[in-house]
């Protein structure tokens, strides 16, 4: 099973939020949303128009900093202002195009028909953060899985910065590659291995799409 319709899961943010004291209740409307998006015909009819409303809704609920920040682990202290900046913006440029290739969004689209999503509770993680647990049963398969959201309450909003899928966090499995690169090759040789990972997700998404 592919986690394309899981990660779209927490890709969105709704114009009009629940009470951001209420991380679970948001995230109940951010799925609804998503699969909203994912399943109306017009998606399939037009997939750019699709993908930039999704796009827009992934950069409006991200908190790129947070995330980013947590990706690079003990080497965001390591780094200047602007490296981080310029790390930020390829990461964040990155998990974009992961999550809206084109297709992925037809994967996710199939998937969506048949997706049961169950809010179970929400955890604190100390002030300013939460967890919020879900499970997904996608029609077909033997079992739930596991989908916990991370959240960072920043300027008063509910904002994810990561998703743990069958227990395996997003952030933490990119921690790991990106500790790999910079012990063995440098932080630069990273931003580099980056920049040129995101342009080759460019022009197949530019490819996809014409």
């Amino acid at each position: 099973m592919t986690t394309t319709t899981l990660l779209l899961c927490l890709s969105v943010r709704l114009f009009a939020d629940p009470e951001p004291s209420d991380p679970l209740a948001l995230m109940k409307s951010l799925v609804q949303r998503t699969l909203t998006i994912i399943t109306d015909p017009s998606c399939k009819a037009d997939r750019d128009s699709c993908r930039e409303k999704l796009k827009s809704l992934v950069e409006a609920n991200w908190d790129q900093t947070e995330m980013a920040r947590s990706a690079l682990g003990t080497h965001w202290r390591e780094i200047n202002a602007q490296q981080r900046t310029q790390f930020t913006a390829l990461f964040s440029n990155l998990t974009e195009n992961l999550y809206l290739t084109t297709a992925n969004l037809s994967k996710a689209e199939q998937e969506a028909s048949g997706v049961q999503v169950n809010f179970i509770r929400e955890i604190p993680q100390g002030d300013g953060y939460m967890q919020v647990n879900s499970t997904v049963m996608i029609e077909g398969q033997d079992r739930p899985i596991s989908v916990n959201y991370r959240l960072k309450l920043n300027d008063g909003r509910w904002m994810v910065y990561d998703i743990i899928v069958a227990d395996i966090s997003l952030v933490a499995n990119y921690r790991n590659q990106f500790n790999r690169v910079i012990n063995s090759r440098g932080f630069p040789t990273l931003l580099e291995e980056l920049d040129q990972k995101v342009k080759r997700l460019n022009a197949n998404n530019h490819s996809n799409s014409a």
